[in-house]
This record gives structure tokens, C-alpha cells and sequence, in this order.
């Protein structure tokens, strides 16, 4: 029961977020925002998290030796990416405070970020929920980034308002600096993680 509420919840987050982060990052790359940039790329990596998850548990139900195996290398390549994926946001935020560059707004990004502020941390809590019945500590990762994506659509939003509304050009970019950080941690995190549970 429990193995299947984890798939179910895993479907979920992968429907919700590969959807979202897609159109944010399109929307992010023809605006310029750095920050809404940052939430759609880690609501991405949610979901092919999610997808990771869902092979692990397919695994368990199957072949419960591998499991193990799976949640490891799957933890791995998630943790590189995000990792790499700060650097690159990083890297254009300072770039874009040199350069003074304000970020347009996009309607239908704004609206997403708003919804993912409200969608997001009940996901979150439910795969916290199942992760505690399995003693899975993927899923509990993976709730956590879950958790991150909502506070990265909120930070968003605060940083295109600010640019926005404010003239703050240089919001954006320090909110895209603060995601980062938050992509770099969970990351760095995931690859030792991983690292301590070989056997």
C-alpha cells in the first residue's frame, strides 16, 4: 500500500513539475529573469527526481536487492546536476548585476510561480508522509526538494515584483544568487549522502 502511495505521489510531482519548470524555463530564457530561471530548473530536476523515484520503487516491488543500488546512483546524478546547474545560474546572476539588466515579466509565469506556492508544500508534506512508512530516505530527499521548489517560486516572485514594481534591477538577480546557493546545498548534500551509504 505504501509502495504504491509512493508511485502515486511520484506521478504526481512529475506531472505538476515537469509541466511548470518547462514553461517557467522558456519563460525565464525569453524574459531574462535569472530567479524564475533558477525555480523552473529545480522544478525540472523535481521532477526527473520523481521519475528516478518511481524506477526505484518499481525496483523494490520487483527485485528489492537492487533497490539500494538504484536510490544511490539515482541520488548521484541528481546531486551533480543541481549542483552544476548553480553554478550556471550563478555565474549569469553576477553577470547580469554587472551588466544592470532588469528582467521582463511574463503573465503566465507569474501565474505558475503563484501556483506552485500553493501547490507545491502538500506534495511535499504527503511525500514526507509515505517516505516515514517506507523509512525511504529518497523519498524524504525528494520531498525536501519539493519543499525548495516552493520556497524558490516564492523567492521568485519576490524578486520580479521588486524588479518590477520597484525598479530594483538588480533584485532578480541577488533572488536568482539565493536559489542558487539553495540548489548548490541540496546538491553538495545529495552527493555525500550518497557517497556514506556504499557499502
Amino acid at each position: 500500500m505504501a509502495l504504491r502511495s509512493a508511485i502515486t505521489i511520484s506521478l504526481v510531482s512529475v506531472a505538476w513539475s515537469g509541466v511548470v519548470g518547462a514553461v517557467t524555463v522558456r519563460s525565464a530564457l525569453v524574459s531574462g529573469s535569472l530567479s524564475m530561471l533558477g525555480f523552473g530548473v529545480d522544478a525540472v530536476v523535481d521532477a526527473a527526481a520523481s521519475v528516478a523515484l518511481i524506477w526505484r520503487f518499481s525496483v523494490e516491488g520487483r527485485q528489492p536487492a537492487r533497490a539500494d543500488e538504484v536510490e544511490r546512483f539515482a541520488e548521484r546524478v541528481l546531486g551533480a546536476a543541481l549542483v552544476v546547474l548553480a553554478l550556471y545560474v550563478a555565474y549569469a546572476s553576477i553577470g547580469s548585476l554587472i551588466a544592470a539588466r532588469s528582467p521582463l515579466s511574463s503573465e503566465l509565469a507569474v501565474a505558475l510561480l503563484l501556483a506552485s506556492v500553493v501547490l507545491l508544500p502538500p506534495i511535499a508534506l504527503r511525500k514526507r508522509q509515505v517516505a516515514r512508512a517506507l523509512g525511504s530516505g529518497a523519498l524524504r530527499a525528494d520531498s525536501v526538494l519539493t519543499s525548495v521548489a516552493a520556497a524558490l517560486a516564492a523567492i521568485s516572485l519576490l524578486g520580479i515584483s521588486a524588479a518590477t514594481r520597484l525598479g530594483w534591477w538588480w533584485a532578480d538577480a541577488l533572488a536568482a544568487l539565493i536559489v542558487a546557493a539553495v540548489m548548490a546545498r541540496e546538491g553538495l548534500k545529495s552527493l555525500v549522502l550518497s557517497r556514506r551509504a556504499d557499502p
